[in-house]
């Protein structure tokens, strides 16, 4: 603590008024990005689960709260981004509230003034100041752990206190199995309660007591959440086993460093953080501080060493890992304001946060809005569909979240096939939001992510509609010839361009046909191109669409 108690009166207060009002231009400018900030597919994603909660649809068990907590956002009158920007402005409350942790545990061990630095320099880190309101498990998680480890280490341990610190450690288990990154933190919390207290005894049995009451709120959650599946789940344990094994799974599937650009990315964007962080072993062990805090501090950032191994270690990962490692940034700030004034520290952090806002592209949420727009003018009632994460929220998603790990499931038969898919269920949109699915339908060979079969029949069964919306349907260019053709999406289609046969019938163009699954024999009249699209002359906005990409990585 000797940051702090190194300041005289006049120089403790004045870098306050500084501290508050950084903190409040930081908040201001995450403010803005919470209204226009490119939504990202992971988003999408997050609210499509919650519109499937909505319609019943929802069977996982674990690590869905984010959808659960926010069911009401399908009954709101809005579209899809503007339900993501009301989810972000309560996810910045669940941000504030890790903030407020934070500072509570970093003052605990480095006093006032270094323990709000190191708040700030997470606020303004890069990631954080992009995701830390992000529609994601991880601010919930974030908050909830970080509120509970604060409780843990501050309060009287008093029936309240392990009420609240129970309920809170529950709520993030319910959140994300990524709770377990935090286990050294809580049992480093739990070991210095019990060493320093005047009755060892009694705080081991209040510890043992929080224990207990955490596994029951849990296993209480857990039974309510199943309570809640719809009929469609067939064995809720299984989906819960399921999600723990492929959690696990994921947390060592690639190696060591899996996501080392985005590490790199992270060390880019937050160079000040990123420097105070390498500084922190260093100044944990210079600093005037008892040996059982040193080994606290040391495992409150241990959890940041988890990118070395989780392969799901992306930008929005840091604004869950990185609350308990600023307890060891704290320490290191006491020792630097020591020698620099805390005013410029303020000035960097600040700094960064703003160039990472000016950095933020403004122009992709509109383009969202644009093809969200277009999808319900083309298709007035839902429609099943295919797409990278679940854009179209509303209507159901056909096939599985096709990240990398996703793609990866598909490939050993823990996903479902697009074939396989269609063979049930009617399919007549194909959303373009993926560069995978684009260099499938646009490309001069089919994308190799994906099954023969499957390439084939998106290829196939799939014709250009409005900017990157596809519908079923079927193109038989100039000079195509007899052909027999599959069709995997039942339903009319109007006949467009050149005159032909179908199964020896003749069709103009505007004609309609009745068309069900299985093989045609297609035999054109003239030489020109003939088109089979799904739908009675199936509307197209009539703005064209703007041609600007609908996604900026993260």
């Amino acid at each position: 603590m000797s940051g702090a108690t190194a300041l005289s009166p006049i120089e403790q207060q004045a870098p306050w008024r500084w501290v508050i009002a950084c903190f409040a231009a930081a908040l201001v400018l995450q403010l803005e990005l919470v209204f226009n900030r490119p939504v990202n597919w992971d988003e999408f994603f997050h609210l499509s689960e919650a519109h499937a909660f909505h319609q019943g649809r929802l069977a996982e068990t674990l690590q869905v709260l984010y959808a659960r907590a926010f069911f009401w956002l399908p009954m709101l009158p809005v579209d899809a981004v503007d339900q993501i920007r009301i989810a972000r402005l309560f996810m910045l409350g669940f941000e504030m509230a890790t903030l407020a942790a934070i500072y509570g545990i970093g003052r605990h061990f480095a006093g006032r003034l270094p323990a709000a630095l190191a708040t700030l320099a997470y606020f303004t880190g890069g990631y954080v100041v992009q995701h830390g309101f992000s529609y994601r498990a991880d601010p919930m998680a974030a908050a909830f752990l970080m509120g509970s480890l604060w409780m843990l280490l501050e309060s009287r341990l008093d029936a309240k206190a392990i009420t609240i610190t129970a309920l809170l450690a529950a709520l993030a288990l319910l959140t994300t199995i990524k709770v377990v990154f935090y286990a050294p933190a809580f049992a480093a919390v739990a070991w210095l309660r019990w060493r320093e207290a005047e009755l060892p005894s009694d705080t081991l049995r209040r510890l043992g007591l929080l224990a207990i009451v955490t596994s029951v709120l849990s296993g209480l959650f857990v039974g309510a959440t199943i309570l809640s599946l719809p009929e469609i789940t067939h064995s809720p344990a299984a989906s819960a086993s399921k999600t723990i094994t492929t959690s696990g799974m994921m947390m060592f599937s690639e190696g060591m460093f899996p996501r080392w650009p985005y590490i790199l990315g992270a060390i880019t964007a937050a160079p000040f953080l990123a420097a105070l962080l390498l500084s922190a072993p260093m100044a944990i062990s210079r600093a005037n501080l008892t040996h059982s805090n040193r080994v606290v501090i040391a495992a409150l950032i241990v959890p940041l060493a988890s990118i070395i191994f989780y392969r799901n270690s992306f930008p929005y990962f840091y604004v869950f890992i990185l609350p308990p490692v600023m307890v060891g940034v704290a320490v290191a700030i006491g020792q630097i304001i020591e020698r620099v004034s805390a005013k410029l520290l303020m000035t960097a952090f600040m700094a960064n946060a703003l160039i990472i806002s000016l950095a933020t592209p403004r122009t992709v949420l509109p383009v969202q809005k644009e093809v969200l727009t277009a999808v319900h003018e083309i298709f007035p009632e839902p429609v099943a569909y295919f797409d990278f994460p679940g854009m179209i929220v509303d209507f159901p998603k056909a096939n599985f979240f096709m990240t990398t790990w996703g793609v990866r499931k598909y490939w050993v038969g823990h996903e479902e096939s697009f074939v396989d898919v269609m063979a049930r269920e009617t399919v007549p949109l194909l959303v373009l939001n993926q560069e995978l699915l684009d260099r499938n339908q646009t490309g001069a060979e089919p994308a190799w992510e994906l099954k023969e079969e499957d390439a084939r029949a998106l290829r196939d069964g799939f014709i250009p509609h409005w900017g990157p919306l596809w519908v079923a349907g079927r193109r038989f260019p100039p000079f195509s010839g007899i052909q027999d053709f599959l069709v995997y999406t039942p339903g009319i289609y109007t006949i467009e361009g050149a005159a032909a046969r179908i199964d020896r019938k003749q069709y103009m163009p505007g004609d309609f046909v009745q068309l069900r699954r299985g093989v045609y024999r297609f035999e054109p009249d003239t030489p020109n191109e003939t088109r089979l699209r799904w739908g009675k002359n199936l509307k197209r906005p009539a703005q064209p669409f703007s041609a600007n990409p609908l996604f900026k990585d993260f």
